[in-house]
């Protein structure tokens, strides 16, 4: 299993890692910065969480007259993506970037553009929509209560979009982290190769080749 930067322990200083086809870096410092990255993984995990729980209290089980229906249908929206990226955390938190995690940053990253998107239509109708009332049939009475809960439900939209806004910025500089980090190992790693292969090329040079095809008589009367 990679090691996460998210759930297991920061690697110690001064440890050695090995980043692939045979390349070993002396610190994590030399691909990015680890405080940032860790930190805006923290914050993205928050920021995904706290949708996830903004969703209830956007949802009422009451029915809710004059409601539009784009509410509704972002919150649903927001549930499902917070399963999806919840699903794929582990692989998108590696501590040494990899195909693998910049694949699932960026899906993560989609979905929380799309969740945004949703959720400005639903917060522009919902302000536009006026007046919500909640439809409670109590006990005893002999016609529905109806509650005024526009301030509610315009209140935990708006907060959620904001959520989202901050969900999906920080999800995008970790793709761009990702992404830089990726080109460093890959020009770190080419570099390598590109010293090998002149090494090879310097001893198997013309010049060296014919050299050795000498026979011990052309070296004596050298």
């Amino acid at each position: 299993m990679a090691h996460s930067v998210l759930f297991d322990p920061p690697i110690p200083d001064g440890q050695r890692i090995d980043i692939g086809n045979d390349t070993i870096i002396d610190s994590i410092e030399c691909i990015y910065n680890s405080k940032l990255f860790k930190n805006m993984f923290v914050g993205y995990f928050a920021f995904l969480l706290m949708q996830y729980i903004l969703v209830y209290p956007c949802v009422p089980l009451e029915e809710i007259e004059n409601r539009p229906a784009m509410c509704v249908i972002a919150n649903i929206y927001i549930l499902v993506m917070f399963v999806v990226n919840a699903s794929i955390l582990p692989l998108c938190s590696s501590t040494i970037p990899t195909l693998i995690s910049l694949r699932c940053l960026s899906c993560s990253f989609v979905l929380e553009a799309v969740g945004l998107t949703l959720n400005i239509f639903a917060v522009s109708q919902s302000l536009k929509a006026g007046e919500m009332f909640q439809v409670e049939n109590l006990k005893g009475e002999s016609s529905p209560v109806r509650v005024n809960v526009e301030t509610y439900i315009n209140f935990f939209i708006v907060t959620l979009l904001v959520f989202s806004v901050l969900a999906t910025c920080s999800c995008l500089g970790l793709v761009i982290i990702c992404e830089r980090a990726l080109e460093y190992i890959d020009n770190k790693v080419d570099r390598r190769i590109i010293k090998a292969t002149h090494r090879q090329r310097t001893i198997f040079s013309p010049t060296i080749l014919k050299n050795l095809k000498r026979t011990p008589n052309q070296y004596h009367n050298l």
